[in-house]
């Protein structure tokens, strides 16, 4: 190709034909990396000619610099090395080649300009990039909203980057340093400096001039008002996309995924008039209202695809679940149940159903072992951002400690050197909190951690004290994850007490756990003659010291430490529970 290249050079000494050379040689190579088959012949073949069309581009840049479409070339082949074994790559090299595509430089001439859609796209992947390689959200929200503010975007991808920044800048909104106030021609303006806040509303509001029908825009705006502490303004954003949803569905009758937006609106509007100081009838208006489009398709469920009716049936079930909250907070405690009872008959496996039916009487959850992941994660995404703050400040947990200090104790006790300590798994670390402690006081260990909670990920990530990487997901799926004998401890703070029945993943840590590997963690207390473990009026398992020496044994462990202690306040009454450290035998 060289060759050619030269003899064209020669032969023409034409900027532009050399220039279209370059770009279809590119081109071309990209083509024929994502086209070829995985065989490991062709894998070398195909990632040589993507080094060779690497170094072709970064030659013409030194010549060129300011050459768009090279840029757009290089910054994809330098994209989908990204991951591989070249160590060549500079994840933020290939971000600024495609924030050069998205906005070019003064340098570029009109006739090179690229289209709105190449820059758009550019930009949306520089934003992607940032979030997922490099974890920095702030730079991902930058980029996004530089996408956005261009002109001629298409309306579905405007939408969907929307969609993707949204929840981003709402998260990044501290609620508990914010106050807002309404102006006198009804623009919203914020007290503190805020720039996510003021960025929220602007886009909110540049999306809605160009999609002015699409009820999802009301609802993040109704989300961001949410945020920050605006019940009155939430509801009324949650009741105009309420109308919008609905005049959607009324205008494509018998639309699935109409009908499931209508459902999932009219969830919120209900929840957020409730917040706003709505009465029980107000409420009900809503939820009711959903009730009636979906019960004649629930009778009618088979005649729907499965994925939608995968859709619906959540739907259905949270629209249940909100209907027995809505009755409850009344304290009409048996209609609260009747919803709650209808939720788990078309999911039995409902966390929010299962939990709330403990709140109002034990003995309707007796056969529970164990709460579903996605109630559990959904639990802790929503209690992210003040986790720390309400459960360290407020309700003084310290379960992090207690385990902590556990094993310390556990390892003298064992007349082991914490130094003997090398690899540590955390498990369901959530914010970091444990994670802090073994970072600080055990530097050399090799700590990971895993959560169901992408939000807690996310902010445990932030204290980046977790040197052998975070894993999102379930805990017992993790450790079966990893190589055999290949952890010297196990931790998890708070954890057990949403697993319930602890057996497996006692099983899990066993096979993965070094000879006498340690797990330490910490329970809630119940004790009655059966003396095994149920879930509480709190939402939480608790378990006896019967139950756990009994599955510590036929798991292959001895109990080390069994230490009865306090683990936080709830209601203004101490939540009593245990520290305990089990050793593989």
């Amino acid at each position: 190709m060289f060759i050619i290249i030269h003899h064209v050079k020669i032969s023409y000494n034409n900027e532009m034909f050399i220039r279209r050379v370059l770009i279809y040689y590119c081109c071309w190579v990209l083509f024929y990396t994502y086209a070829s088959s995985a065989s490991s012949t062709q894998s070398n073949s195909s990632n040589a000619k993507v080094l060779e069309a690497i170094k072709i581009c970064r030659d013409k840049l030194i010549e060129d610099p300011h050459f768009v479409k090279i840029q757009h070339s290089l910054a994809q082949l330098l994209d989908s090395q990204i991951g591989s074994d070249n160590d060549d790559v500079d994840v933020n090299e290939v971000i600024q080649l495609y924030l050069s595509v998205g906005k070019p430089s003064s340098h570029v001439i009109e006739k090179r300009l690229p289209p709105s859609k190449v820059k758009f796209e550019s930009l949306t992947r520089a934003a992607t990039i940032a979030k997922e390689v490099l974890h920095d959200n702030q730079a991902s929200i930058r980029y996004y909203i530089m996408a956005i503010y261009l002109d001629g975007v298409e309306e579905a991808s405007l939408l969907k980057a929307f969609e993707t920044v949204m929840p981003l800048l709402i998260n990044n909104i501290n609620p508990h340093k914010t106050e807002v106030s309404i102006s006198a021609d009804g623009t919203v303006i914020s007290n503190v400096d805020d720039s996510y806040i003021q960025s929220a509303i602007d886009i909110c509001n540049l999306v809605e001039s160009n999609l002015p029908t699409i009820s999802l825009i009301d609802e993040y705006r109704g989300a961001l008002f949410r945020r920050i502490k605006q019940p009155q303004l939430a509801y009324e954003s949650y009741h105009k996309a309420y109308i919008k949803s609905k005049q959607q569905m009324e205008s494509d009758i018998g639309n699935i995924d109409l009908v499931n937006a209508f459902l999932h609106t009219s969830i919120l509007v209900a929840a957020a008039s409730r917040e706003a100081g709505g009465d029980l009838e107000h409420q009900m208006q809503y939820l009711n209202k959903a009730e009636q489009v979906a019960m004649p398709l629930l009778e009618n469920i088979d005649d729907i695809d499965e994925q939608s009716q995968d859709e619906f049936r959540d739907g259905i079930v949270d629209l249940y679940n909100n209907l027995g909250i809505a009755e409850k907070k009344q304290g009409s405690t048996k209609r609260a149940q009747e919803y709650f009872r209808r939720a788990l008959k078309i999911n039995p496996n409902d966390g929010h159903a299962t939990v709330q039916l403990s709140s109002i009487d034990e003995s309707s959850t007796d056969n529970v072992k164990r709460l579903d992941n996605e109630y559990v994660s959904s639990l802790f995404d929503g209690y992210s951002s003040r986790f720390e703050s309400e459960l360290v400040d407020t309700l003084h947990y310290k379960g992090h400690s207690l385990v902590y200090n556990a094993l310390v104790s556990a390892l003298k006790q064992l007349g082991r050197s914490p130094s003997s300590v090398k690899k540590v798994v955390d498990c369901g670390c959530g914010t970091g909190l444990l994670g802090d402690l073994i970072a600080n006081n055990m530097p050399w260990i090799e700590l990971s951690g895993v959560d169901l909670s992408h939000r807690m990920i996310d902010a445990s990530r932030e204290r980046k004290i977790y040197n052998a990487g975070l894993s999102l997901g379930d805990a017992e799926a993790h450790l079966s994850s990893l190589e055999k004998d290949s952890i010297d401890c196990i931790l998890a703070s708070d954890v057990f007490i949403y697993v319930g029945d602890i057996s497996s993943l006692l099983n899990e840590s066993f096979k993965c756990l070094a000879s006498e590997g340690l797990v330490g963690f910490t329970i809630e207390s119940y004790d009655d003659e059966e003396g095994e473990f149920r879930l509480l009026k709190s939402g939480r398992f608790g378990h006896s010291k019967q139950y756990i020496e009994q599955v510590a044994k036929l798991n292959g462990f001895e109990v080390l430490t069994w230490e009865d202690c306090i683990l936080r306040q709830q209601g203004g009454q101490d939540v009593k529970g245990a520290t305990v450290v089990l050793k593989k035998i």
